[in-house]
C-alpha cells in the first residue's frame, strides 16, 4: 500500500512541477513578447524624430544596436526556458 501512495505522490509531484515549467515558459515568452514590442515602437519613434530633424547623421542607430543586444539576450534566455534548459526559481 505505500508503494502505491508513493508512486502516486511521485507523479503528483511530476505533474505539478510540469505545470509549474510550463507557467514559466509561458511567462518568459509574455515578457520577451512585451520587450520586443517596445522595442519596436520606440525603435520607430527614434527613426520618426530623426527624419524630422533633417535626417543627418543617423544617430538613432546607437540606441538602435545597444537595445537590440539587450533584447537579443532576452530571446536567448526565453528560447532557453522553452526547451527546458533553465528551471524556474524554487518556489
Amino acid at each position: 500500500m505505500s508503494d502505491a501512495f508513493e508512486r502516486a505522490a511521485q507523479r503528483a509531484e511530476a505533474e505539478d512541477q510540469r505545470r509549474r515549467r510550463e507557467r514559466f515558459a509561458r511567462g518568459q515568452r509574455q515578457a520577451f513578447r512585451i520587450h520586443a514590442t517596445v522595442f519596436v515602437a520606440v525603435q520607430v519613434l527614434l527613426v520618426v524624430v530623426w527624419a524630422l530633424a533633417g535626417a543627418g547623421y543617423p544617430w538613432f542607430l546607437y540606441a538602435l544596436v545597444g537595445w537590440g543586444v539587450g533584447l537579443a539576450a532576452h530571446y536567448a534566455v526565453a528560447r532557453d526556458s522553452l526547451r527546458g534548459e533553465s528551471s524556474p526559481p524554487a518556489a
